[in-house]
């Protein structure tokens, strides 16, 4: 037993996730609530055709704008014309949102959709059968031998958590989801711009669909709408005890280490992180020095506690794009190598795509983190300014 929980409720006008281990806050995942959800399927206009950056920019909502890169285009969304290997501007194209805005950027679109499931992701843009890389090898050439013995009307993706044991399940749910784009790829030639053709789930349903299930032994939700939004998921309990969620695993502490911008390590140090439109500065201070150590002693200490500590803080903002740290008195090629292989080591369990670049010129390392949904900073200052 692992004993992890992912505690899901409503807490500061939030949908919020608390995925907690022996008790301490692992991760944070707050509900962006946008008038739309990841996975959205609509009709759409686009507005501007950007060859300088390879893109178009796509209303797919009234007043709404995403971001369409050349490279998602799919030629059999674009719905008014036949496709001539160009988009034009006023063209109407079948798009998905694949990712939410990110700050001042809009929503990420693809014309190339798809269906998640529990085990599947139904693809148009693929024919193939692909298996997560995180099966083990024997498991995913089993699965990949059963399955390539039957015949799917499109390519889909088996997701990490599935099993042979799940087989059925995955080939029942690789049909709906053909089923569901078929129906999709009919209905656009035929409906109204702006239409939305398919709902995605919430951005919170997706987070706790999309984490590793070896992460967490159950979900526990307080909130009937939480719990009729995520019973499709594996061990889901309703909980409906009189003492209160938020007390029973202290939200409040929870949710101040995961915003606070000063965090305090166990040797006495401290960290500082700032987040900027550009980038996200970390300096780790080294507090009051424990004299029972030698000064190398110490600053070797502060900078291994702090490099632990910082990549938590990452998987637990969702910090994401160039991160920078500013250690203590890094000077020596040894040490820094040193702290490189300590902080490449932490980051394996992240379930983003996460670098640790190199040292610049100026002794900050730097860190670069795949940019998947909003960070918690971000979705606070959104809502701040929603409330203002």
């Amino acid at each position: 037993m692992n004993n992890s929980k992912l505690v899901v409720s409503k807490y500061k006008n939030y949908k919020a996730g608390f995925l907690f281990k022996d008790n301490h806050i692992e991760e944070l995942f707050l509900d962006s609530s946008n008038a739309f959800n990841v996975g959205d399927i609509y009709v759409g206009r686009i507005s501007n055709v950007k060859d300088d950056i390879k893109a178009c920019f796509i209303e797919f909502c009234e007043k709404q704008i995403g971001f369409l890169p050349f490279e998602e285009i799919n030629k059999d969304m674009l719905i008014n014309r036949p496709f001539d290997g160009r988009l034009k501007q006023g063209d109407t194209v079948c798009v998905q949102i694949t990712k939410e805005p990110l700050k001042t950027k809009g929503a990420a679109l693809s014309m190339n959709l798809s269906i998640p499931g529990k085990y599947s992701i139904v693809v148009t843009d693929d024919k193939k059968i692909h298996i997560s890389s995180k099966i083990n090898k024997i498991k995913a050439k089993d699965l990949l031998d059963k399955l390539s013995g039957l015949s799917f009307d499109y390519g889909f993706i088996v997701r990490t958590n599935a099993d042979l044991k799940d087989f059925d399940l995955i080939v029942s749910e690789v049909k709906e989801g053909s089923s569901i784009l078929s129906g999709v790829v009919d209905k656009m030639k035929t409906r109204m711009l702006y239409s939305r053709l398919y709902s995605g789930k919430t951005s919170l349903y997706e987070r706790i669909n999309s984490l590793d299930k070896s992460k967490y032994e159950e979900i526990i939700t307080d909130d009937e709408e939480i719990y009729e939004e995520l019973k499709t998921l594996d061990n889901v309990r309703f909980y409906n005890d009189s003492f209160p969620l938020k007390a029973l695993f202290s939200f409040d502490k929870a949710y101040l280490t995961a915003t606070s911008k000063k965090i305090n390590l166990k040797n006495g140090a401290f960290l500082i992180i700032e987040p900027t439109e550009a980038l996200t500065v970390i300096d780790v201070n080294s507090g009051k020095f424990d004299k029972k150590l030698s000064k190398d002693d110490y600053i070797k200490s502060v900078n291994e506690e702090a490099c632990v500590e910082i990549a938590k803080q990452l998987r637990l903002r969702n910090l994401s794009g160039i991160i920078l740290v500013d250690f203590i008195n890094i000077e020596r090629e040894e040490d820094k190598e040193a702290l490189i292989s300590l902080m490449k080591k932490e980051i394996k369990q992240d379930s983003l795509k996460t670098t640790v670049v190199d040292f610049t010129s100026l002794g900050l390392m730097e860190i670069t983190r795949e940019k998947k949904y909003a960070s918690v900073y971000d979705l606070i200052k959104k809502k701040e300014n929603t409330y203002d």
